[in-house]
Protein backbone atom coordinates (compact mmCIF):
# COMPACT_ATOMS: atom_id res chain seq x y z
CA UNK A 1 0.00 0.00 0.00
CA UNK A 2 2.55 2.47 0.53
CA UNK A 3 6.26 2.57 -0.20
CA UNK A 4 8.49 1.86 2.77
CA UNK A 5 11.98 4.04 3.43
CA UNK A 6 13.81 1.13 2.58
CA UNK A 7 12.72 0.65 -0.61
CA UNK A 8 13.60 4.22 -1.59
CA UNK A 9 17.09 4.53 -3.21
CA UNK A 10 19.34 6.87 -1.44
CA UNK A 11 19.65 10.31 -3.11
CA UNK A 12 23.08 11.14 -4.22
CA UNK A 13 24.74 14.66 -2.21
CA UNK A 14 25.70 16.90 -4.34
CA UNK A 15 27.02 20.22 -4.78
CA UNK A 16 23.37 21.69 -6.60
CA UNK A 17 21.43 19.59 -4.06
CA UNK A 18 22.72 20.86 -0.97
CA UNK A 19 22.80 24.77 -2.20
CA UNK A 20 19.39 24.31 -3.43
CA UNK A 21 18.09 23.43 0.31
CA UNK A 22 19.90 25.67 1.26
CA UNK A 23 17.89 28.04 -0.62
CA UNK A 24 14.79 26.37 0.47
CA UNK A 25 15.44 26.51 4.21
CA UNK A 26 15.71 30.43 3.90
CA UNK A 27 12.55 30.76 1.21
CA UNK A 28 10.56 28.49 3.61
CA UNK A 29 11.11 29.96 6.82
CA UNK A 30 12.88 33.21 6.77
CA UNK A 31 16.51 33.88 7.54
CA UNK A 32 19.34 31.76 9.36
CA UNK A 33 22.44 32.47 10.68
CA UNK A 34 25.36 31.11 8.15
CA UNK A 35 26.38 28.81 11.71
CA UNK A 36 22.71 27.49 12.17
CA UNK A 37 22.86 26.82 8.73
CA UNK A 38 25.68 25.07 8.35
CA UNK A 39 24.52 22.90 11.43
CA UNK A 40 21.31 22.23 9.52
CA UNK A 41 22.74 21.20 6.58
CA UNK A 42 25.17 18.92 8.48
CA UNK A 43 22.50 16.67 10.02
CA UNK A 44 21.11 16.25 6.81
CA UNK A 45 23.93 15.27 4.60
CA UNK A 46 26.09 14.05 7.70
CA UNK A 47 27.17 11.10 4.82
CA UNK A 48 29.23 13.70 2.79
CA UNK A 49 29.39 16.99 4.24
CA UNK A 50 32.52 18.06 1.45
CA UNK A 51 29.81 20.22 -0.20
CA UNK A 52 28.25 21.96 2.60
CA UNK A 53 30.71 24.55 3.47
CA UNK A 54 30.97 25.72 -0.58
CA UNK A 55 27.24 25.95 -0.96
CA UNK A 56 26.93 28.26 2.26
CA UNK A 57 30.04 30.24 0.81
CA UNK A 58 27.99 30.88 -2.60
CA UNK A 59 25.29 32.10 -0.90
CA UNK A 60 27.45 35.22 1.82
CA UNK A 61 29.05 35.76 -1.69
CA UNK A 62 25.66 36.22 -3.21
CA UNK A 63 23.99 38.18 -0.09
CA UNK A 64 21.34 36.04 0.11
CA UNK A 65 23.04 34.63 3.85
CA UNK A 66 23.99 38.28 5.50
CA UNK A 67 24.68 37.71 8.95
CA UNK A 68 24.98 41.03 10.05
CA UNK A 69 21.60 42.40 8.16
CA UNK A 70 19.84 39.16 9.91
CA UNK A 71 21.62 40.25 13.62
CA UNK A 72 20.44 44.01 13.26
CA UNK A 73 16.76 42.88 12.30
CA UNK A 74 16.46 40.20 15.09
CA UNK A 75 18.29 43.40 17.59
CA UNK A 76 15.50 45.78 16.70
CA UNK A 77 12.84 43.11 17.37
CA UNK A 78 14.28 42.34 20.61
CA UNK A 79 14.56 45.95 21.45
CA UNK A 80 11.20 46.70 21.21
CA UNK A 81 10.19 44.18 23.85
CA UNK A 82 11.02 44.95 27.46
CA UNK A 83 14.05 43.11 28.13
CA UNK A 84 17.69 44.67 28.68
CA UNK A 85 20.85 44.67 26.31
CA UNK A 86 22.15 42.02 28.00
CA UNK A 87 19.19 39.32 27.33
CA UNK A 88 19.26 40.75 23.80
CA UNK A 89 23.10 40.01 23.76
CA UNK A 90 22.15 36.02 25.13
CA UNK A 91 19.76 35.49 22.63
CA UNK A 92 21.85 36.88 19.73
CA UNK A 93 24.93 34.29 21.06
CA UNK A 94 21.96 31.39 20.93
CA UNK A 95 21.34 32.45 17.83
CA UNK A 96 25.13 31.47 16.57
CA UNK A 97 26.25 35.69 15.82
CA UNK A 98 30.12 36.34 16.33
CA UNK A 99 30.45 38.27 19.58
CA UNK A 100 32.13 41.14 17.27
CA UNK A 101 28.43 41.40 15.15
CA UNK A 102 26.91 41.21 18.59
CA UNK A 103 28.47 44.10 19.99
CA UNK A 104 28.05 46.12 17.17
CA UNK A 105 24.51 45.57 16.75
CA UNK A 106 23.77 46.46 20.36
CA UNK A 107 25.94 49.23 20.52
CA UNK A 108 23.93 50.57 17.44
CA UNK A 109 20.98 50.39 19.37
CA UNK A 110 19.37 53.96 19.70
CA UNK A 111 18.34 53.91 23.31
CA UNK A 112 19.78 55.28 26.76
CA UNK A 113 19.67 53.91 29.81
CA UNK A 114 16.47 56.31 30.50
CA UNK A 115 14.82 53.93 28.18
CA UNK A 116 16.27 50.92 29.69
CA UNK A 117 15.24 52.38 32.86
CA UNK A 118 11.44 52.65 31.65
CA UNK A 119 11.29 49.20 30.45
CA UNK A 120 12.66 47.78 33.75
CA UNK A 121 9.88 49.92 35.43
CA UNK A 122 7.37 49.13 33.30
CA UNK A 123 8.52 44.94 34.54
CA UNK A 124 8.70 45.91 37.81
CA UNK A 125 4.96 47.65 38.01
CA UNK A 126 3.62 45.02 35.87
CA UNK A 127 4.88 41.95 38.56
CA UNK A 128 5.83 43.79 41.38
CA UNK A 129 3.36 47.03 41.77
CA UNK A 130 4.34 50.34 41.70
CA UNK A 131 5.26 50.98 45.29
CA UNK A 132 8.77 50.71 46.47
CA UNK A 133 9.86 47.83 47.54
CA UNK A 134 11.17 47.56 51.45
CA UNK A 135 10.47 43.82 52.40
CA UNK A 136 14.25 42.69 51.67
CA UNK A 137 13.39 39.21 49.92
CA UNK A 138 11.03 40.31 47.36
CA UNK A 139 13.20 42.91 46.79
CA UNK A 140 15.74 40.02 45.99
CA UNK A 141 13.83 38.76 43.76
CA UNK A 142 12.61 41.78 41.92
CA UNK A 143 16.16 42.41 41.28
CA UNK A 144 16.65 38.54 40.16
CA UNK A 145 13.41 38.97 37.75
CA UNK A 146 14.82 42.17 36.40
CA UNK A 147 18.83 41.27 36.22
CA UNK A 148 17.07 38.27 34.15
CA UNK A 149 15.37 39.83 31.87
CA UNK A 150 18.88 41.56 30.61
CA UNK A 151 19.05 45.05 32.83
CA UNK A 152 21.63 45.84 34.52
CA UNK A 153 22.35 45.54 38.56
CA UNK A 154 22.41 49.21 38.58
CA UNK A 155 19.35 50.04 36.65
CA UNK A 156 17.65 47.43 38.41
CA UNK A 157 18.11 48.37 41.80
CA UNK A 158 17.24 52.06 40.77
CA UNK A 159 13.98 50.71 39.12
CA UNK A 160 13.17 48.94 42.60
CA UNK A 161 13.56 51.62 44.87
CA UNK A 162 12.05 53.86 42.78
CA UNK A 163 9.25 55.96 44.13
CA UNK A 164 7.37 58.73 41.97
CA UNK A 165 8.76 61.16 44.66
CA UNK A 166 11.20 61.72 43.98
CA UNK A 167 13.74 61.33 40.90
CA UNK A 168 16.27 58.74 39.93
Amino acid sequence: MYKRKQDAKPQVISYDRVKSYMQWMIERYGDYSAKTLLQKANLLFKDDKQFNEPALDYLIERGIVDDRRYAERLTMSFSEKNIGPNKIKEKLYAKGFSSQVINECVSAIETSDEDYFDKALTLKIRKFGEDPIEDIKLKQKALRHLISKGFSYSIANKVVSYSDDKEY
